[in-house]
């Protein structure tokens, strides 16, 4: 995946996600990550098979996931992965599950934790 070039600031639903994602979906402690205000994150790239986001963040260090969901959608659903590195968020991942893919960036309404999404499959 090359991120397709893209400059613009955090859109209003981009910024629900990544908070539903550090509240609802943290993989270890987040704390770190909540330090900084999302609604300051800077685009800087995109996918052009996806929905996914890369933001600018400084270099160095290792990514890590910090964050993992669902995205349920009537006809399919994708996996949504937040990575950070060094206390800021660099890149919100989301893997298209075909034939239906891609989706649009989901509202929260389409999020589930991978708890929620096994007990709506029982």
């Amino acid at each position: 995946m090359i991120p397709a070039p893209t400059d613009r600031t955090i859109t209003p639903n981009e910024v629900a996600v990544l908070r539903w994602l550090l509240d609802h979906a943290p993989v270890g402690d987040v704390a770190a990550y909540r330090l900084s205000p999302l609604e300051e994150l800077h685009v800087v790239g995109g996918c052009d098979c996806c929905s996914s986001l890369f933001f600018h963040a400084s270099k160095g260090g290792s990514t890590r996931r910090i964050a993992d969901a669902v995205a349920v959608f009537p006809d399919g659903q994708d996996d949504l992965m937040l990575w950070g590195r060094d206390g800021q968020i660099v890149w919100l991942e989301v893997i298209c599950s075909p034939p239906n893919g891609p989706h649009p960036l989901p509202d929260i309404a389409n999020l589930r934790t991978w708890e929620e999404r096994g007990l709506e499959l029982l």
